[in-house]
């Protein structure tokens, strides 16, 4: 292209040089040498010949090569060995490759430019021949933690960094922290811990039995047709949960053993080195994680934490005990012995004596066994006795492993006080009656005073402002008549419900016991009040959604009440019978009233006997009529068809309930459908409940 009034320009350099030359050579692309060395023109008037050109300037030296730093990566890849796996470490855009031996130890070299150490390495690790679908991960960190890692030797083994370790657990857990980094890669250190927070152990170590036996036992645990690789398998959540659920349905009692044997399998989980920093903190704190809500409103026990002080002495604090023990380090193994066996209840879900029932157990241990699979999870390990009191058949002993995430402030959300002021919400409380921590709900005063209006307790309350920034604004003290309790928010459910955990503390400093836990709080937000009518209540009330959480059949909608118009109704469970037909069980009938409590109106479920004539369902008041179990609920807020409740519940096998019997306060919620449902409101109204490993097998569910 060219530019307006280029030639005209150039026209008039070109006479000006022309000129100039004539006297001054060098003004215009001549010599700038004052003295003038050309030679005169010949006499004879031939052509001037010019010097020859200088010689050009010698090229510039090639730059010197780019610094390199070097890393030996030692491990191994197992669950069992796999053999003569294909090693691979990626470091940024660049790979390095190694074989591993029979025993499925490698040795991998790794060299880089100095300038690239800040990038990530992550872990590949390929089975051959019969083992070619095995394909595991491990996320390492960047080169640059590892070579500090490895120290002068510049070699790091798994004693100085467990990642080295390329393994199913390993694998799980690659798997769910990239799912917690939004599906993307983890690229950085920074994200690799960010996500860490947000991984439930429990997961990871579902998954990591389920990839054992899918490797180990590979003819009793096929994948699905045309799956070439498990990596790409569980990378995919729908068909991760899938696979898990399958094996576990094919074989539970192998799927409880392989848990088991991962936590403690040296090789899978950290060393005693890892152990360190907690042991130096004389102990954490652990709980099960899960975006799962019916985790949130219907199990108990999520929460553990353990005093492990230097002599050797510690103390375990949990939602319904705080033991005291003694433990000490074998090999990479915590071996905690309690001073008094530790009993809990659990509501399982069992067959007995060809009857599918949820029934009582009790459990009873002696100690257990952490060991850490990662940084941020531990393995418990528990050996208890089993007793089922209304099915002694199904007596047993059990070794069983769960996994719980080691908690840090990360793992807590800010918490909004100022749309609680001068409302209500759901929290937890010391009943010193019953002696335990049970749920209540609790009016919040702007001046910092609040009341807990079912056990009738009065607090003050504030934020704290003060502690590490990770801190700020993320624990709501309250302070009772000799008690206090402190309340941290994991997250939001939803727009009404989240999931909060509680330590309580009793007497001076916690000296009457230390107590925590997990579950479901509701705010009471005005805009989504409620208050029973008669006319409300008619129709039936679906527990934790329509739909039958243990077997995902669609043909079930699960337990609910059925509020009849006459005030009776029943408790329902439905079931496929052995004609492959849905069977509704509404044996268990009750009756009901409204009434009004201590935080509102209140729809009063009573179940009945008449101790003579042997006849269930009698009147509540009538002669010889006894109640024997009785549900109080208080509705707290409803959002279209479902309902938030707090439900208080008295029951015993043996005689009437009153006064002092035991009783339960759980926050719950229940879709309600009409009895004339037009077609279509069931499925509007059922919430996501399919059938899962960890609901079916998992202790410390509520009773129904």
């Amino acid at each position: 292209m060219t530019l307006p009034g280029s030639k005209s320009r150039s026209r008039k350099l070109a006479a000006l040089c022309s000129l100039i030359l004539a006297t001054q050579l060098a003004a215009c692309g001549g010599s700038d040498d004052n003295n003038d060395t050309t030679p005169p023109p010949s006499s004879g008037g031939g052509n001037v010949t010019p010097p020859p050109p200088p010689p050009p300037p010698p090229p510039p030296p090639p730059p010197p090569p780019p610094e390199t730093v070097s890393l030996t990566l030692s491990g191994k890849v197992t669950d069992e060995p796999i053999a003569n796996a294909e090693v691979t470490a990626t470091v940024g855009s660049e790979t390095f490759t190694a074989t591993a031996d029979a025993d499925g130890v490698y040795s991998l070299e790794i060299e880089i430019e100095e300038a690239n150490v800040g990038q990530f390495v992550t872990l590949s690790a390929r089975g051959v021949g019969e083992q070619s679908f095995v394909e595991f991960r491990s996320l390492a960190g960047s080169f640059e933690s590892l070579l500090t890692a490895a120290g002068n030797d510049d070699v790091l083994d798994s004693a100085e960094n467990f990642s080295t370790q390329i393994t199913n657990v390993s694998t799980a857990q690659a798997v769910f922290l990239q799912q917690a980094n939004g599906g993307e890669p983890i690229t950085t250190n920074a994200a690799l811990q960010s996500a860490a927070s947000l991984v439930n152990a429990q997961d990871v170590l579902d998954l990591a039995a389920a990839i054992k036996l899918a490797v180990d036992d590979a003819e009793n645990n096929p994948l699905p047709n045309g799956t070439t690789s498990i990596l790409a398998l569980v990378s995919d959540s729908t068909a991760r949960q899938s696979f898990v659920n399958e094996v576990y349905q094919n074989d539970p009692a192998a799927f409880a053993a392989a848990q088991v044997a991962i936590a403690r399998d040296p090789e899978l989980g950290q060393d005693a080195t890892a152990l360190q920093r907690y042991l130096d903190n004389e102990g954490f704190t652990t709980a099960m994680l899960s975006t799962d809500a019916l985790f949130t409103f219907n199990y108990t026990g999520r929460v553990s934490h353990f005093d492990l002080w230097a002599d050797g002495k510690g103390s375990e604090s949990s939602e319904t005990y705080d033991q005291s023990f003694t433990w000490e380090l074998d090999g990479s193994t915590i071996k905690v012995t309690y001073d008094e066996p530790v009993q809990t209840v659990s509501y399982d879900t069992v067959s007995c004596n060809g009857h599918v029932a949820q029934i009582q157990a009790v459990y009873v241990s002696n100690g257990v066994e952490l060991t850490l699979l990662n940084e941020r999870s531990v393995a418990i390990t528990t050996t208890s006795e089993i007793t089922y009191p209304t099915c002694e058949s199904l007596n047993t002993e059990q070794t069983a492993t769960v996994a719980r995430t080691v908690l840090a402030m990360d793992n807590f959300d800010v918490i909004g006080v100022e749309e609680l002021k001068d409302n209500a919400q759901t929290i937890y409380v010391w009943d010193s009656r019953q002696h335990r921590v049970v749920a209540d709900v609790a009016e919040i005063h702007a001046d910092g005073t609040g009341r807990a209006l079912i056990t009738g307790q009065d607090f003050t309350w504030e934020l704290n402002a003060d502690g590490g920034d990770d801190e700020i604004g993320k624990i709501v003290a309250l302070q009772f008549e000799g008690w206090s309790a402190e309340y941290l928010s994991f997250r939001d459910i939803d727009a009404l419900a989240s999931d909060l955990f509680w330590e309580v503390r009793v007497g001076e400093d916690g000296e009457g016991g230390v107590y925590m836990g997990a579950g479901a709080s509701v705010f009471a937000d005005p805009e989504y009040a409620v208050e029973f009518t008669a006319e409300d209540v008619v129709g039936r009330f679906y527990q934790f959604g329509k739909g039958d959480e243990t077997t995902g059949d669609a043909r079930l909608g699960g337990f609910r009440l059925r509020f009849d118009a006459d005030f009776t109704g029943a408790q329902e469970v439905d079931f496929i019978g052995d004609n492959d037909a849905v069977v509704v069980d509404a044996a268990a009938t009750f009756r009901w009233s409204i009434t009004e409590g201590p935080v509102g109106v209140e729809v009063v479920v009573s179940r009945t006997f008449n101790w003579e004539t042997e006849q269930y369902n009698c009147e509540v008041g009538s002669a010889s009529c006894i109640v024997f179990d009785e549900r109080r609920i208080i509705p707290i807020v409803a959002d279209d068809a479902r309902v938030y409740w707090m439900e208080v519940r008295r029951f015993t096998s043996q005689g009437a309930v009153n006064e002092n019997t035991p009783q339960t306060q759980l926050v719950r919620f229940y879709d309600y459908e009409p009895f004339a449902a037009p077609a279509g409101l069931a499925s509007k109204l059922t919430v996501s409940k399919p059938a899962t490993k960890q609901r079916a097998s998992l202790r410390g569910a509520a009773q129904r």
